[in-house]
């Protein structure tokens, strides 16, 4: 894994301290945009009192619920050691929101007890009833937004841990296609050593100079394998170079019996291909069909768009040896992970044409 890997793969750390930053202060700025209101609506209520009086009680409420914040952050903090929220939530939060009541109810009886004689008129019974009730919705609201944090966090990591492995699933998956379809390709070899070598065997008496063109083409196509033999993606000038020296080889072979053209835009071979594609869809057409002088096999190579098309016509085989197509499959399977254009066959009775996509 390359350091650019996994810096990438690490969280942004100033994006985490904003994060964390907004996490922190939000509480703060609901609190002080809540008493902000509660202001207006005391001025409202209680115009005869002076702006003093308003900004102190602004203040008071302010340091007060921030006070309350404190302590449910306080009790919260100790309940995590003791009670995590995974040992059961709802008994949790209730015990949460039983402690604080326990400790702040107590004190605020005592606070109107005392300031009692000091209240407007309009505070009866019936308003601090409300007040109270206020209060203990403030304590649940308060203690509910940690399970909330903790409901929102869980529910997060589930998500990340979910998308992480799908995405080791889809490595590994493609991990396992590459390498099926590098075994592929080293099956292709030393079969085409085999079909080469047997074909240069009759030259060698028959032409000993065609015989040594032979070799100079088979030497150029085991280099460009053994050059490549690591790559999975190949530009496609390289690989028609490479097709070049092996349809040279398959004349020597077939003579008049096969035809290969090659029309390929410029700006196509800037593009990608996966390495030894136009060979195994040579053989493949080869293997399917007859190749004979008086009926030639014809393949034509060219670009359209953002594909490389491969056409031949049609004359098969009655029987076809060791055919179990799982060299196309393979070969769509992986292209599928290295663009978002697929493989497409069209089929019909006269010619097979199959498109692949340029990386």
């Amino acid at each position: 894994m390359t350091l650019e890997t996994d810096i990438s793969n690490k969280p942004n750390s100033k994006q985490s301290g904003v994060n964390f930053v907004q996490y922190r202060l939000t509480p703060y700025v609901v609190i002080i945009l809540f008493t902000f209101g509660m202001s207006f609506v005391r001025a409202y209520l209680v115009p005869e009192w002076g702006i003093g009086y308003h900004i102190l009680g602004f203040l008071g409420q302010t340091t007060t619920m921030i006070g309350l914040w404190h302590l449910v952050k306080a009790v919260n903090k100790r309940l995590d050691r003791r009670m995590p929220f995974e040992d059961g939530p709802v008994k949790r939060i209730v015990t949460q929101v039983l402690i604080c009541l326990s400790i702040m109810l107590p004190i605020l009886v005592l606070v109107v007890t005392f300031a009692r004689p000091y209240m407007p008129v309009y505070v009866n019974n019936q308003f601090l009833a409300i007040g109270f009730v206020l209060f203990t919705i403030l304590i649940c609201l308060f203690n509910f937004s940690f399970y909330t944090g903790y409901f929102f966090k869980h529910w997060q990591e589930t998500v990340q841990d979910k998308a992480d492995i799908e995405i080791e699933a889809a490595e590994l998956q493609k991990e396992k296609l590459t390498l099926q379809y590098h075994q592929l390709r080293n099956q292709v070899n030393p079969h085409y050593l085999f079909n080469t070598l047997s074909s240069l065997d009759g030259l060698i008496h028959t032409d000993p100079e065609l015989a040594s063109e032979f070799v100079r083409h088979m030497a150029k196509v085991y280099r460009y394998v053994l050059q490549h033999k690591e790559s999975e993606i190949v530009s496609l000038e390289e690989e028609l170079d490479f097709i070049q020296h092996y349809i040279e080889l398959l004349h020597i072979r077939y003579a008049s019996g096969l035809a290969i053209e090659v029309k390929v835009s410029n700006e196509a071979k800037e593009r990608g291909i996966v390495m030894v594609t136009l060979q195994m869809l040579i053989d493949n057409a080869i293997k399917h069909n007859i190749v004979q002088a008086s009926t030639p096999l014809t393949i034509v190579i060219k670009d359209e768009g953002d594909f490389l098309i491969v056409h031949n016509n049609k004359q098969l085989r009655k029987q076809v040896e060791s055919s179990n197509k799982h060299g196309l499959i393979q070969l769509r399977q992986l292209y599928s992970y290295l663009t978002k254009k697929d493989i497409t066959a069209e089929e019909t009775e006269a010619s097979y044409t199959i498109k692949i996509p340029l990386i």
